[in-house]
């Protein structure tokens, strides 16, 4: 079985994306407006450095095992997208853009529990596409 064109720009997105988190997450003590917004959290900034480092390579981890057909990827992008809801919603102000990202991440799961990704993730074809 082919993988599914969707899955792969999924696959791709969780890895770019997650690469630029990384990248974010490394230039965060250096920017004012942000130690600024985060001075009135609850978390430190270093929770905040700790949690957008594990997301951003839990996301590149996804995107891997999407792009492989290995079916516990999507259920640890679920997890850790639960996850980093309610961290945001309990330390985070609401936001517009948080709004943006959280909509994003329901077209993804939207995206990874469909006929043709359960066809790719289920387990079914994943080896033989390679």
């Amino acid at each position: 079985m082919q993988r599914p064109t969707s899955l792969t720009v999924v696959g791709w997105v969780l890895i770019i994306f997650g690469a630029f988190g990384l990248l974010a997450t490394a230039m965060m003590p250096k920017n004012p407006a942000v130690t600024e917004l985060l001075a009135d959290s609850p978390l430190p900034l270093s929770a905040h450095l700790a949690i957008g480092a594990v997301g951003a390579l839990v996301s590149m981890i996804c995107g891997y095992g999407i792009l492989k057909g290995l079916g516990w990827s999507r259920m640890l992008y679920v997890g850790w997208t639960v996850i980093s809801i309610a961290v945001a919603l309990f330390s985070m102000p609401f936001t517009t853009l948080a709004a943006v990202g959280w909509a994003i991440q329901a077209v993804i799961i939207f995206l990874l529990f469909g006929p043709a990704a359960n066809a790719w993730l289920g387990g079914t074809g994943a080896a033989v596409a390679e």
